[in-house]
Order: C-alpha cells, then structure tokens, then sequence
C-alpha cells in the first residue's frame, strides 16, 4: 500500500496516521518522475521521523532531493546488542537487518526498550576517531557520530576527555545462527495429547492441533521465528507462572503474576507468538505469615488449551511445581548460547534474588541466591533441577558454591516441603558474568540494579588494576633507578594512587614483602555510586561514565549505521548509547516543547550547518527582524546566484560538471582537505554534462 496521497503533482502528504506518535502530517515536494524511487528507498520514514519532534508546527517537510543522509556510522567491529540479549557485528547485519530488533531506551520515560530497523547504511568513512572512558569502554565512529551525554546527544568530534557519557553495562552474548533441528513435530504434540486423555478425530483434539497450525506452532525448530519468545515465556512459567487444564471442560489455562510494567512486556510476548492475553487484573492478597498484613496482587490470564499442550509437549510442569517432578528440558542444552540465556535471564527475574552490596565490604555484593520448593519426597529431583541450572551456568563462565536444603515446612495437610537454594559465587568476577551475559528478563527493577551493579564493579576493577600495574611495574621500575620513595610518590600520585599507599608499597618492595592491591577507602558504596551514576537516567540501566581518551585514527574501510523506528533514534553499539541518522526540515514551537534545531540531516544541501549563536536578546531584535534577515541575505551568500567572478567557457564549464570540487582545487580555489568534508569528495560518479 502506497503511504503517500497526492495533493498535486509537485507535493505529497504522509498522513500523521503513518506512524503511532508523528505529531503532525509529513510533505514532500517531488514530482511524480520521483516518487517511485523515494517510495523504494522509503525515503519517507525519514519525514516520519522529523513529525516525532516535540513542538512541531504544522508539518514535517522534505525537498525533492529527499534521501537517508550521508551518515555518522561505525566501524565494522562494533557490536550491536539486540532484544534477544545477544550482539552482533554492524557489519554482520547486512544480510538479516530487516528481521532484527536492537535495545533501544524512551528518553522521555527513561526506560529501555526495543525498536526495528528501518535502513541499514553502508558508506565511506571520513575521519573516525576512538573513545575511551575511563571505566575502559571503547568505540571508534565517524566525528560527526553522537553520543549521548548529559546534555543530549553530541557528536564525537564535539565532546572533550572528562566529559560523561551514557553507558549500558549489560553486553549480552555473541549471536550463533540457530540450527534447523527439529525440537518437536506435530507428532509429538500428538503425543501429548493422547497421554492427556484426548482421542484422535475428537474436537478436543483436533482443534488443538488446528490452533498451533494457524499460529505456525505445529513444530518448532531452533530457528524459528517464534521461539526467543517462547524460551522467554517458558522461563517465567517455571518461575513466577502456572498452567493447568480447570473446571469441567477442562479449558487450558496459564496464570502469570508480577508487577504491572513486568507484566505488559510478558503481554506483548504472548501476543507475538499469536495468543491474546487477558488484562491485568488487580487484588489485594492476605499473607500467609501475618494474618492483618496484605499486599498488592497483579495478574493476567492466557486462556488457550493448545499453548499448554504446546508448552508441555516441550517439558514445561503443569499444575503445582511444588508437587511435580521435572529438570529443565533436553532440548535448551542443545540451543546456542543466546536461546539458553533467554530461558536462564526470564527464570532468573522471577526468582533470582536482586543485587544486594555487603554491608561489611565496600565494593562486594551478597551471593546471589535462586531458591525453589520441593515436596519432600520430590528434593533429590529438586537438587536434580537445580545442577541443570548450574550446568547451564557454566556455559556462561559462571560458578556455583553449593545447592543447599535450607528450611522446612509442613502446611495445613501436614505435607512437608523443604526450601532449596542455589548459590551462586560473590567474586566480583563471576557476578560481572552473570549480570552482564545473563541478566533478567521480565523485571525491570532487578535488570536496573544489576545495570548498575556491573558499571560498579567495572569501575572497581578499573582502579585495582591500575594498582596492580603501580605494583609490578611502575614502581619496581622507579625503585631500580633509585628514587627515594617521596620523589616516587611524587611523580605517581593521583587518584586512585595516594602518596602514602605508593611509600608503603615501596618499602615492602624493598623489604621483599608481597603486596595485593586493594580498592581505597574512599571508593564509593554502591549506594552513593548509584545515585551519581544514574543521576538523570531514571531506572533505564544507563550509567554515567566519563570520557578518558579522544583520538583520531586511520580507518579506510567502510563504516556502517542504522536508522531505527523508535521516537527517539538510538540504540546501544559496544555499550555506547548512541543516536542514528535522522533528517528532515521542520519548525517547532519552544512553548510547545520544541527547539531550535541547528539543521536537518540528510535532506537538503545545508545538512551540515551549525549554528551562530550572538548575544543578542529577543528585545534587541524586536520590530528589527525583516531588516535583520534581508540584511543576512545581502551578506551572506546562498544559492549559485546568477553571476559570478570566474569565467569559464562551454568545455571548461562540462569539465567542472564532471569533476566537481575537483576542478576548483585544481585550479587554485581551494585546498586538497577541502574535498575530505565534501560528501563523496566533491564529486559524485556518473555525470554526463550532454544530458543538461
């Protein structure tokens, strides 16, 4: 269907109804010649981009020559961190970038979220330079790249060492292109269906089998489509979710519970994979241990008897899990990394208990502990469960201590059930693992903290290791040129290097005693770190880290961007929250919540203009503005006017079409840079003069 409606010949509308959240309608100045090559290239999103801008007035416009921008991009090896939790190379989205959804954050709302990909870019670089932060975080990118900063985003060539930039710690895993493996066939489900007591032939059968072939749910494999979201919602089954056949028909059933921003995510999954979820209801709910004591209850049901066949077809326990022997499916230890990640972060942000610092110890967290119920009769099957977790667990590199039976209880039957718990390792550097590779899913508030937890303990680990090169290297290395320790002290001090620690270190040195470096103890408590480093940022998982390094670099190859359907244009590349190409020509209204916008991008021949800021108010210029802006015109020059001082005759002047900027150079009107900040160099290939 074509987006656009003709006006006239020479303009087009693309109606605010285009795109949920365009403020006003877009118009494109273009003849009918050109419309078919701006509707190939879907050049129009990029008006639908502009009409998302707050205080816009009356429409989003585009000149004739509309098209994608010539880009701020990255370089080919920056990774790219999808929705699924896994990332990829930029460069490795040629093939699939369609299909694909990336992180992204509602700057407004100051959450994280997920946008598709409208246009994948592949250009020529101009300069590129490197960033490092000082928690050791690295990108390269084009000067003109944006970065987000306190300040909104700013371009790369723009920003100086110290200054803060946003940061997403989670990183994800590497993307592994899942096999075409078969994991169950409409046979199995089948199966499933006969050991629940349903004929063949029979309605109750049958239309089980017709509602999973409508949805494309009769099989499954590992690469199809659907199941991320699947492994996602399996996970939240085993953990805060139930499922069962009730009442006299015997309706398929499965119950979630959470909190309500948890629960609109679980929502929409269930939605992708072709279910219509109930709304979430609410209620309030006594507790078990205080009798006048109640808390907040919300809640959704799935009525849906072919995803409960399908779930347990794939290993998933129905009914109370309390009371049901189970290990977690065959078939996820087979699955890439990234799959078994969804199921592991989904189960996890169920029952995983949050981040939580050592009251004793600055700079360590509690070890983290996921706890289970089991029937007495059912604990070896419940320690079996769990070695499943830890088996999985291992694949990402982290360690578990020990599976411990921890409490018992006898309910009103006098059926006795014991609390197991899995935990999980301390050490600074296996929790970096498991919140940084693994997470959470389905819990906003437990992905925020251990966002922040990793950004914590890579701040810490930044400053131990720069002790540890203070201990091993630079100070034997001064000591063996025979500095006293004071002159020592005095050409290495600075944070986190005191000048008593670096004495202290050289007179154990020179007494041949070991020394292990230490964090200082005036290295922030989480606590304090998290409200500096998130300052702003809201519960996004965004920190705050700063700018240690700027540099320019060589880089021939191509580099590479996207642009994103979300409102707010960014997504995360190598953990930098960074903005994509938009562009457009638009006015907006500052009581409206507008700006002033210091040029579009990509539209027109003034895409690289900045501002000229003068200290004149608005009461200097009041009643003076027509004089003022004819007075700019006069001045300043705009368009190729109708005469000029260089004469050039009929051959001469076909060259100069041909060679462009070139030809100036060439002949003395400029210098061989200038074609570097020219787009395509001054020149683009292929111009015949004889066709003008």
């Amino acid at each position: 269907m074509r987006p656009l409606e003709k006006i006239n010949d020479y303009k087009w509308r693309l109606p605010k109804s285009h795109k949920q959240g365009m403020r006003v309608d877009g118009i494109i100045y273009a003849s009918q010649d050109m419309l078919p090559h701006i509707i190939k290239d879907k050049a129009y999103e990029q008006v639908a981009n502009v009409a998302f801008l707050p205080g816009i007035v009356k429409y989003s416009l585009a000149m004739p020559d509309i098209h994608w921008g010539y880009g701020f991009c990255l370089t080919e090896d920056t990774k790219i961190l999808t929705s699924f939790g896994f990332y990829k190379t930029i460069k490795d989205f040629g093939e699939e970038w369609e299909s694909q959804k990336l992180i992204t954050f509602d700057l407004k709302q100051k959450k994280p979220d997920e946008t598709s990909i409208l246009r994948f870019i592949k250009l020529r670089p101009k300069e590129v330079f490197k960033v490092i932060t000082k928690n050791g975080y690295e990108i390269k990118a084009t000067g003109d790249h944006p970065l987000l900063t306190p300040l909104g985003m700013v371009p790369i060539d723009k920003l100086t060492v110290g200054e803060k930039i946003a940061i997403f710690p989670f990183e994800g895993v590497p993307y592994q292109k899942p096999s075409k493996k078969i994991i169950i066939s409409e046979e199995d489900i089948r199966k499933t269906l006969i050991k629940l007591g349903r004929k063949p032939n029979t309605p109750k059968f049958e239309i089980v089998i017709r509602k999973l072939r409508e949805r494309g749910l009769s099989y499954l494999t590992y690469n199809h489509p659907k199941l991320p979201y699947i492994l996602k919602i399996i996970g939240f089954v085993f953990g805060d979710g139930s499922m069962n056949f009730i009442g006299k028909r015997g309706d398929g059933v499965l119950h979630f519970s959470g909190k309500p921003e948890d629960l609109e995510r679980l929502r929409k999954d269930i939605e992708e994979i072709g279910y219509t979820p109930s709304p979430i209801h609410f209620r309030r709910v006594r507790s078990w241990r205080e009798k006048n004591k109640y808390y907040n209850c919300y809640s959704f049901y799935v009525n849906a008897s072919s995803l409960v066949v399908l779930l347990e077809s794939l290993g998933v326990p129905r009914g109370s899990k309390v009371d049901k022997a189970y290990r977690v499916p065959n078939w996820i230890f087979k699955a890439p990394l990234w799959q078994k990640r969804l199921f592991l972060a989904s189960l996890f942000g169920c029952e995983l208990r949050v981040p939580h610092r050592r009251l004793e110890r600055r700079g360590y967290f509690n070890a983290p502990v996921f706890p289970m119920s089991k029937r007495e009769e059912l604990l070896k099957n419940g320690e079996d469960f769990l070695k499943d977790i830890t088996k999985l667990l291992k694949e990402f590199g982290v360690r578990v201590l020990y599976i411990d039976k921890r409490k018992r209880h006898v309910n009103k039957r006098g059926e006795i059930s014991w609390a197991l718990e899995l935990v999980i390792s301390p050490k600074p550097e296996n929790l970096f693992k498991l919140w940084s590779k693994i997470g959470f899913e389905y819990n906003f508030h437990r992905a925020f903290v251990a966002n922040v937890a990793v950004g914590y303990l890579k701040l810490r680990q930044k400053i131990l290791k720069e002790k540890e090169e203070a201990i091993k290297v630079k100070i034997p290395r001064l000591l063996s040129k025979g500095l006293s320790y004071q002159k020592i002290a005095l050409q290495l001090a600075g944070n986190p290097l005191t000048p008593r620690f670096i004495i202290d270190v050289c007179y154990k040195l020179n007494k041949g005693k070991g020394v292990n470096p230490r964090i200082p103890f005036s290295f922030p408590s989480f606590q304090d770190y998290l409200k500096e480093a998130t300052w702003g940022l809201g519960m996004s998982g965004m920190v705050w880290d700063k700018i240690e390094k700027i540099e320019k670099i060589s880089h021939q190859r191509s580099v590479f961007d996207f642009t994103v359907s979300h409102s707010d244009h960014n997504f995360v590349a190598n953990n930098f929250v960074v903005s994509n190409c938009i562009g457009g020509v638009a006015a907006t209204d500052p009581d409206e919540g507008g700006v002033i916008s210091p040029g579009g991008v990509g539209f027109d021949i003034n895409c690289g203009v900045r501002l000229l800021k003068t200290n004149l108010t608005l009461k200097d210029i009041e009643g003076k503005i027509s004089k003022l802006v004819d007075t700019l015109y006069r001045n300043v020059p705009s368009g190729v006017g109708s005469r000029g001082e260089i004469k050039v005759s009929i051959s001469e002047l076909k060259k100069l079409v041909v060679e462009g900027a070139r030809w100036a150079v060439r002949k003395g009107f400029g210098v061989e840079e200038d074609l570097e900040v020219c787009e395509e160099n001054g020149a683009i290939e292929g111009a015949v003069p004889d066709y003008v």
